[in-house]
C-alpha cells in the first residue's frame, strides 16, 4: 500500500509541473482514456476522455499560460485512500504567478478532488475536480 500511496503522490506532483511546465499532452496522460475533469474554476462543466482533456489543458496554455509567468502549482494536505486497483484523493492547492498585464503576482487557493485506478505500476486520475475558492493579488514584482 505504501507503494501506491507513493505512486499516486508522484501523478499529484507530475500534474502541477507538466500544468507549469509542459505540454497538454503531457499533462493529457496523467489521465485515465475515459477520464473526466471537471475544472470549476472557471464554471461548472466537465471535460469527457483525454483527447478532450488534451484539448482543454491546449486551450488553457494558450489562454492563462500566454497571459502569465512563473506559474507554480503546489499541493499539500493530501489525503489518500487506496481500494485495490481504484482510490481517491483529495488536496489542497496554492498557485502563484505574474500577469504579464499589470506585472503583479497573485496567489490562488483551492482544493483537487480526485479519483484514481491503477494503470500498471503508474495511477491515472479518473476523475479531477478542481475548485479555487479564491485568487488574491501579492503586489507588484521587482525584478
Amino acid at each position: 500500500m505504501s507503494d501506491d500511496i507513493a505512486a499516486i503522490k508522484q501523478t499529484l506532483a507530475s500534474y502541477c509541473h507538466r500544468v507549469d511546465r509542459g505540454t497538454a499532452t503531457e499533462v493529457a496522460e496523467l489521465f485515465a482514456e475515459d477520464a473526466i475533469l471537471s475544472p470549476h474554476h472557471d464554471g461548472e462543466y466537465e471535460v469527457y476522455g483525454r483527447d478532450g482533456i488534451r484539448d482543454w489543458y491546449a486551450f488553457y496554455h494558450q489562454t492563462l499560460g500566454a497571459s502569465v509567468t512563473n506559474l507554480k502549482h503546489l499541493i499539500q494536505s493530501i489525503m489518500i485512500e487506496v481500494d485495490g486497483d481504484s482510490a481517491s484523493s483529495v488536496c489542497y492547492l496554492t498557485a502563484y504567478f505574474i500577469s504579464k498585464e499589470d506585472k503583479t503576482a497573485y496567489q490562488v487557493h483551492g482544493t483537487y478532488h480526485d479519483t484514481l485506478v491503477r494503470s500498471g505500476e503508474q495511477w491515472l486520475f479518473r476523475t479531477r475536480l478542481i475548485e479555487v475558492e479564491f485568487m488574491t493579488p501579492l503586489g507588484a514584482v521587482i525584478d
